[in-house]
């Protein structure tokens, strides 16, 4: 109670029970002005404010220090107000740490040496099933695609992998879980014929493929559970608007705040520097 904070939050709780502000006063030892003192806001705060709300109804998955960087103001001023507003998330359980030496597969060391992908299963407004065929980079963190449909085989893996590749190039290895459809027959000769690696993570062990697992939940987060999707072309115009978003205009923590495409951009520029 040494601060002005701690003194008023002790006269609330106990005027909470009833007892009137002038008989806390006296009880607590404080001044009849801690009771009546107005904290006001600095006007130079109301315009932050405002943003601050805005952004927290619009992206509700964002914490203080995303918001802060979406935003390009200091951390420290939008955590206090963050707290005042009483915008704070829910805090999630701790992680479980397992023990054990897991060997891991190699990582990325630059864009385009390592993707991987998974599946992610939402339902439509008439409670169809469908299904998304989500492909990272793992350097980048960039989603190259979400490929949405009622159903995905191991032929629309192909599809889905070739167009890739024409647009950016073939990764040394695509990281994946020992799903059918990534380990179907032909998939598998389709990977060896452009001398792509498969390296398949252990059975029951998905955080070996912690990048996908990471952006599925994201996706489910600030996508999936907020949208109720009619039919399957307004889930392919939603989910690809969010897609787009996620990729060049989101902050992502890993990447310092930065959205993956201007890593992307920063390491092409890099990389034509030297060679040039």
């Amino acid at each position: 109670m040494s601060t002005p904070a701690g003194r008023r939050k002790a006269l609330e709780q106990i005027t909470s029970r009833g007892v009137s502000k002038r008989a806390a006063c006296r009880h607590l030892g404080f001044s009849r002005r801690v009771a009546h003192y107005d904290l006001k806001q600095p006007s130079k705060d109301h315009a932050l404010t405002a943003q601050l709300l805005t952004t927290a109804q619009q992206y509700p998955r964002f914490g203080y220090r995303r918001t802060a960087a979406w935003l390009d103001e200091g951390i420290f001023r939008v955590r206090r107000l963050w707290q005042q507003l009483g915008l704070n998330l829910p805090r999630r359980r701790p992680r479980r740490w397992r023990a054990g030496s897991d060997i891991r597969l190699p990582g990325a060391t630059h864009p385009n040496s390592v993707w991987t992908y998974d599946f992610v299963h939402d339902r439509l407004a008439n409670h169809r099933t469908i299904r998304l065929l989500c492909v990272l980079d793992e350097y980048t963190r960039e989603c190259l695609t979400i490929e949405v449909g009622r159903s995905m085989t191991s032929q629309d893996v192909i599809l889905t992998l070739s167009r890739l590749m024409r647009l950016h190039g073939k990764p040394r290895c695509i990281r994946s879980d020992q799903g059918a459809e990534f380990t179907a027959a032909r998939v598998m000769a389709w990977l060896r014929d452009r001398q792509v690696g498969p390296a398949f993570i252990p059975p029951g062990k998905p955080w070996h493929n912690g990048f996908v697992e990471s952006f599925n939940g994201k996706l489910r987060d600030e996508c999936l559970n907020r949208e109720w999707f009619r039919d399957l072309r307004e889930a392919r115009v939603v989910i690809e608007s969010w897609r787009e978003f996620y990729t060049h205009r989101r902050p992502h923590s890993a990447l310092g705040y930065r959205p993956p495409a201007e890593v992307r951009a920063e390491y092409a520029t890099l990389a034509a520097q030297l060679t040039g």
